[in-house]
């Protein structure tokens, strides 16, 4: 295939039918692999989160070791402009050096910059390997202020950081403000995987894969390995949000890891958190590992608060 028919967007006419790819107009090139592509209602503007490359060491041991293929190169996220052109196959963004760099294949070393001055950076590069799946900007006003017009984006979870353990199962939240993000990347929702450290993929319990919000503003969360899907709605004071009692009341509609019994007295302690944060943080933290759920840095984010209604698991 040649690479002037592939990496690339096309744009076609909606109300034609029986196009092949010679009746669009190629809009975006230099894309390696885009598995989510949005339309940012808020900035007028296309938005991707692209997959870098996999095998950097084990390609070119010379050149790259293998720390640093474990870690690059960077999945990314870009804003799209017709006529952009964003360097695959000729570079790749390294996200620690905080610039574009030439692959191997071209001479690189992965230092060399080369021709790479001349195509666009991402607006965030993210951990190699964490295959970013879904992109979602949110709309609504059921979730606090914050949120409105950020990106939410489904990470599938990697399957080749050796030497490392395997990372990014997770989704993660970008804030976004006048079109542009306006803070780094954060975790919105974690403990998908339900091990740590996960040395394979293998072991990953559940892997998110896809982000959809519905008309009552409710967020859904798919995932690949058993198709299960979790509902997340924000239960609070949204102009209080942001304090740590507040941080508390995202809820996800329970999965059957709890019984009813174990429900009840997981949620008194969420209610018992609103009047004693800081006494009891200890306690949910021992709970929430003792039943194997592991969100992590559960006094920073936002808890994963497994909750049930009317006695019927989602």
């Amino acid at each position: 295939m040649c690479i002037r028919d592939s990496a690339g967007i096309w744009r076609f006419d909606a109300e034609k039918i029986g196009q092949t790819q010679k009746d669009g107009e190629l809009y975006a090139s230099g894309l390696r692999s885009i598995v989510a592509l949005e339309w940012n209602s808020a900035d007028k503007h296309l938005y991707s989160v692209v997959h870098g490359r996999d095998d950097l060491t084990r390609l070119w041991p010379n050149k790259i070791n293998q720390w640093n293929s474990a870690l690059l190169p960077s999945e990314e996220f870009v804003r799209i402009e017709e006529g952009d052109h964003f360097g695959w196959p000729y570079c790749y963004y390294d996200q620690i050096q905080g610039k574009k760099v030439l692959a191997p294949e071209y001479g690189g070393d992965g230092n060399i910059i080369g021709r790479c001055d001349q195509y666009k950076d991402p607006v965030i590069g993210f951990p190699g390997h964490w295959a970013p799946n879904d992109l979602v900007f949110y709309s609504g006003d059921h979730f606090p202020k914050r949120y409105k017009n950020g990106a939410f984006i489904a990470f599938h979870g990697s399957t080749n950081r050796a030497p490392y353990p395997q990372s990014g199962y997770f989704v993660g939240f970008v804030p976004f403000k006048d079109g542009k993000p306006s803070g780094e990347y954060e975790v919105f929702a974690d403990g998908f995987a339900k091990v740590d450290p996960i040395v394979s993929v293998k072991d990953a319990v559940y892997r998110p894969m896809s982000i959809a919000f519905s008309p009552d503003g409710s967020m859904y969360i798919g995932e690949t390995v058993t198709g299960r899907i979790w509902r997340i709605e924000f239960k609070g004071e949204r102009e209080k949000f942001g304090d740590e009692v507040e941080n508390k009341k995202f809820e996800v509609l329970k999965e059957s890891v709890l019984d009813t019994t174990e429900l009840k007295t997981f949620n008194n302690i969420i209610k018992t958190l609103e009047t004693d944060i800081k006494e009891n943080i200890e306690g949910l933290e021992a709970y929430v590992t003792l039943n194997n759920i592991q969100p992590k840095n559960i006094s920073k984010l936002l808890t994963m608060s497994y909750a049930f209604e009317n006695n019927e698991f989602y």
